[in-house]
Order: structure tokens, then C-alpha cells, then sequence
């Protein structure tokens, strides 16, 4: 987390890249995006009716929306503490606007809503009597692995991390549990959890290769960003940094990391409800963080 005395964009560039393009060629060589999953695993539940599934996805969607058209149209916006890009220095800013859907957490929050969206949509289709065309009985599920596994990361990394070092230097907190914030960093992971559950969906191990391009995409997006702003919302992802390159490995690891925990949760819910739900509920209890710690201010 420190620079030294030569800057590491561009070997933190070519790892990133050589990982982009090898789980791109991964996803093609193993026709990943055409295999067709069974109709009741994208649209049926075990324990609710399909009207009742429907519905659910159909709130988690509509959830998406409404908090980050919160978050985007708040006037009053909030602070926060960026890496600032020409001065390598952290500050505090007052966001507000659209460009606060710049950060990950903004979007995994929208993958989620995409992801919850697509299945209602074959939720609805298939009540309507209607055929459910490939294309989403394809995407449903691998947008589903993709969003929870960025959700665990998403969470991890504000419950373990942010919170934490925004302490550890004296900047305030309380931007980071408002609503939509709690909403984003917590019940996304309850939800996900919750979906997983009562869902039939079947997490297809290859899988894996789409929350790490979903990642790198992201890192892409947060150079661009740092030239048009002038910040990185998350410092730990400035590539100048001595440490950058193992920092973006053990990003993209954890996230890989974190598909498997998703892949495990599935299979031990289909071979045990009752064990798969009691571990789902034992590691989302120990990740969240809702309430706010006491600090001084």
C-alpha cells in the first residue's frame, strides 16, 4: 500500500490483462455461454410457487433501482475519502450525482438488480404460458454466481477493511451506514443468500472465469475513471502502487475464492436444505456488519 521508487502500472497491466484474456479464452474454448440449463432450474422453486418466485425477483429488481437512483439523484450526496491521482494523497470529498455509481459497490449493486431482472423475466414467461428464450435461461444463473460472488467480495472488504482503516484514520463513518449503504453492503448478501436457498438454480462450476472478468473490467473502468476525476475510489486499486500487482491478484483470487464458497452453498443446499441453509446463515451472519462501531469523532 505504499509506492516506491518505481511505479507498478504497467506490470500491474499485464497480469490483469494476461488474466482477462485467459479467462476469456476459458469461457470460449469451453462453449461456457451455450450450454442451455434445464428450464426448472432457472424458473421453479421447491419451496414457493412460480408466482410467488416471480414476485420475489421482481422486488430484489425493482430494490436495485430504487437505491441507486437514490444514490445518484440524493442531493445531498455524502462524503467519502479517495485516493486523490496527481497528489497520491487520501482527502475527503463530497460526492453527489451520478458520479457516484462509479464505485464497485455501485456496481455489483447493479449486476444485481440485472441479475434478479432477468430471472423474473423468465419467471414471468414462463407463467404466461410462453416459451423462455436461451439467451436468458443461459445468463439467469451465470448472472446470479457472478453477482453473489462480487456481493461476498463487496461485503468482505467494507466489514473487514474500509471500516475499519476509515477509523484507524480518524475520518468519519456514518456515510457508510446509511440506508442504501447497509442495503448494499448487507442484504445483498442476505438476499443472494436467501435466493440461493429457495431457488432451483445449478451454479455451473466454469462459472468461475465470469465475477474475475466481471472484476478486471471494473479495474479497467477505475483507470479511466482516475483520469476523468482525478480519484481512485478505492486506493488499495491505484496500479502505481509497489504492492499493485499481488494487491489485484489476491482481488481477482478472492474472487474466484468467493464463487467457490458460492458453488459449495448450492451443492450442500441440494444435498441437505437444512445444513446447506444453517452454513449460508452462519457465514452471512459473520460478514455483515449493520450496526455502526463507536468511534471518536
Amino acid at each position: 500500500m505504499a509506492y516506491g521508487k518505481k511505479d507498478m502500472h504497467v506490470e500491474t497491466a499485464l497480469i490483469t490483462s494476461f488474466v482477462f484474456l485467459i479467462m476469456l479464452f476459458f469461457i470460449f474454448y469451453n462453449d461456457l455461454l451455450r450450454d442451455v440449463p434445464a428450464l426448472d432450474s432457472v424458473v421453479s422453486s421447491n419451496y414457493l410457487s412460480d408466482e410467488l418466485l416471480a414476485l420475489f425477483r421482481t422486488l430484489c429488481a425493482i430494490l436495485s433501482l430504487v437505491t441507486l437512483a437514490w444514490v445518484a439523484l440524493d442531493p445531498k450526496g455524502a462524503p467519502d475519502y479517495p485516493l486523490y491521482f496527481e497528489e497520491r494523497i487520501n482527502r475527503k470529498r463530497h460526492s453527489s450525482g451520478i458520479t457516484r455509481l462509479a464505485a464497485f459497490t455501485m456496481w455489483h449493486f447493479g449486476l444485481f438488480g440485472l441479475s434478479f431482472a432477468i430471472s423474473a423475466a423468465a419467471s414471468w414467461i414462463h407463467i404466461s404460458g410462453n416459451e423462455v428464450p436461451n439467451w436468458i435461461l443461459i445468463s439467469s444463473p451465470a448472472l446470479f454466481a457472478t453477482t453473489y460472488s462480487c456481493a461476498i467480495l463487496v461485503t468482505c472488504v467494507v466489514s473487514f477493511h474500509i471500516i475499519d482503516n476509515e477509523i484507524s484514520k480518524g475520518n468519519n463513518i456514518d456515510h457508510l451506514f446509511y440506508w442504501y449503504e447497509i442495503v448494499m453492503h448487507n442484504l445483498n448478501v442476505i438476499i443472494l443468500g436467501a435466493a440461493l436457498i429457495i431457488n432451483n438454480i445449478e451454479v455451473d462450476w466454469r462459472y468461475f472465469s465470469l465475477p474475475i472478468i466481471f472484476g478486471i473490467i471494473y479495474v479497467f473502468w477505475a483507470r479511466i475513471y482516475a483520469n476523468l476525476a482525478d480519484v481512485y475510489i478505492y486506493n488499495f486499486l491505484d496500479p502505481r502502487l509497489k504492492g499493485a500487482p499481488l494487491i489485484h491478484f489476491l482481488l481477482l483470487s478472492f474472487l474466484m475464492f468467493s464463487f467457490f464458497i458460492v458453488i459449495l452453498f448450492e451443492r450442500l443446499v441440494n444435498w441437505n436444505l437444512f445444513i446447506g441453509s444453517l452454513l449460508i446463515i452462519l457465514f452471512t451472519g459473520a460478514i455483515v456488519r449493520i450496526k455502526q462501531p463507536e468511534y471518536n469523532d
